[in-house]
């Protein structure tokens, strides 16, 4: 068996690296259903399920608000048949205002057995963002003559996505650590490049446990706390109900003053169809929006005629 302290040394120390760096890389949209779709930001959980699958969600900030953010999220994710890892394909659209990013990412992950009852699975995500924010769209004046400092400006640029990721778990808990972006992205400021002043690299810290029994109500804690270099840290509070009529339902309250709840219900083990509204209740938008809203829809494929599949509990 694989010494359980060597790993976590090795986990602990390159993490630190990245802590250490003050790297700077494009904010990385992720999911308010992200505690069931937890490799939205960590790549190690691509194969964990021992079923491939296909997820779209897409994500509406601020309804009512123009030019609020708008994320579109797909993915195509497998275990590989007789090895101990995963693959997946994803593609993201993040638009705010006239600004947008497409990712085009793949992760990959690899298990490794630490006892009879408890995993650790490794994962890295490789890929490119795509960014356009064509300043010829813009109008600063009323008079609408166009600006010739801004005309030759940034229109389409594409910038590097590079990820790490780790998981601890078995079929009651987990523990996930993770960096969904550590390249430093930027643009140089002078009379035809726009300066564009990007997110510092973000680590998210999360956990949960599933109480209960197989076979009927189930209930899961879930805490994450990211934090990002330069910003002050966060955390997420979740608390998960899992029914036995394949239906679940939870609530999220973020330390930013916002709270989320959401529900996902699967279709004869194969269609899943969820839907989340978050809400601030202490920031000042409030009274100007509406809400943010996310659906997903997702598909289970097994592929390999596997006859068991781990509960999809994380």
């Amino acid at each position: 068996m694989v010494n359980i302290k060597t790993y976590r040394l090795l986990l602990f120390l390159a993490f630190c690296a990245i802590f250490a760096q003050q790297a700077k890389g494009q904010d990385y949209p992720w999911s308010l259903q992200y505690v069931t779709n937890m490799q939205t930001i960590n790549p190690a959980y691509v194969g964990i399920w021992d079923k491939a699958g296909l997820m779209v969600s897409t994500k509406t900030n601020w309804l009512g608000i123009g030019g609020a953010p708008l994320s579109q999220y797909a993915s195509y994710f497998t275990p590989i048949k007789e090895q101990r890892s995963g693959v997946a394909l994803n593609i993201q659209r993040l638009t705010v205002g006239r600004e947008k990013r497409l990712f085009f990412t793949g992760d990959y992950s690899y298990r490794v057995r630490l006892d009879f009852k408890n995993y650790l699975q490794m994962g890295l995500r490789a890929g490119i963002v795509n960014y356009d924010n064509d300043l010829k769209n813009y109008q600063p004046y009323p008079d609408y003559v166009p600006d010739p400092y801004t005309i030759a400006d940034v229109s389409l640029r594409n910038m590097t996505v590079f990820g790490i990721g780790a998981v601890v778990f078995s079929e009651d808990y987990y523990v996930s650590l993770s960096a969904p972006q550590v390249i430093s992205n930027t643009f140089n400021a002078d009379m035809t490049n726009f300066s564009s002043s990007q997110n510092f690299t973000t680590i998210y810290l999360s956990g949960g446990y599933v109480f209960g029994q197989p076979g009927r109500v189930r209930f899961r804690p879930n805490l994450l706390i990211a934090a990002t270099i330069g910003k002050p840290a966060y955390f997420d509070v979740a608390g998960l109900v899992y029914l036995p009529a394949a239906l679940h339902f939870g609530f999220n309250f973020r330390s930013t003053g916002s709270i989320c709840l959401f529900g996902q219900y699967t279709i004869n083990d194969r269609i899943k169809i969820g839907y989340a509204l978050d809400y601030s209740v202490t920031s000042d938008i409030r009274r100007f929006q509406l809400g943010t809203h996310e659906i997903m829809v997702g598909y289970d494929f097994n592929i390999y005629k596997r006859k068991y599949a781990k509960p999809t509990y994380f």
